[in-house]
């Protein structure tokens, strides 16, 4: 993917026929949409993925965060798996057939080490300071910088992203970026891609 990207997380704060009704307006202008919903039920999240679909979410949108089964049942557009992740499991039989998948790191090696098990990008962050991350240092962007230097794969930034942050963490090599509460909890979600996305191009 040449052109920069926008990875939009969900928070577990939203309810399944909320999150559709942002995700429709926003998925044209967005990479994909995460499901990232960690305090409910394997079942759960393939009801509320299934549900996404059937309101028209296009499939190739939507990252299912953690639960290879979901993103291969209902071939979403890819897999974020955790840093916990134990080695190897991109190369699982679950994980064959998922179009892309991705895996957050925290440093450097982590992610040499991710891109030579097979993933197709990495998350790294956070990048700046973050209600999230209360009280943990942002690792910054020489960190971010020397990450990108490290991999031959895309590395997407996330933790504090504004649209005015998005030239600096471009400017370090980053294939773009990932929001959370910049845009589930805008009083305009869309106004708030089209912002992002405007910076991104």
């Amino acid at each position: 993917m040449s052109q920069k990207e926008l990875h939009v997380i969900s928070g577990g704060k939203h309810t399944w026929s909320e999150i559709a009704k942002i995700a429709a307006q926003i998925h044209p202008y967005v990479t994909a949409i995460h499901i990232r919903e960690k305090t409910k039920s394997l079942d759960e999240v393939f009801i509320g993925v299934q549900y996404l679909l059937e309101q028209g979410i296009p499939a190739k949108s939507l990252y299912v965060n953690g639960l290879p089964s979901i993103a291969l049942a209902l071939q979403t557009g890819g897999l974020q798996l955790p840093g916990t992740t134990p080695s190897l499991v991109i190369q699982d039989e679950f994980c064959r057939g998922i179009q892309r998948i991705g895996v957050s790191v925290h440093h450097a090696d982590e992610a040499k080490w991710r891109e030579k098990e097979g993933a197709d990008y990495v998350m790294f962050g956070h990048i700046f300071a973050t209600n999230s991350k209360q009280g943990v240092p942002p690792r910054g962007l020489e960190q971010l910088k020397q990450l990108v230097n490290h991999v031959n794969i895309p590395v997407i930034a996330i933790g504090g992203m504004t649209p005015a942050r998005v030239k600096s963490v471009l400017d370090t090599g980053a294939s773009g970026i990932a929001v959370m509460s910049g845009i589930w909890d805008a009083a305009d979600p869309l106004g708030a891609v089209l912002a992002y996305h405007d910076e991104l191009q």
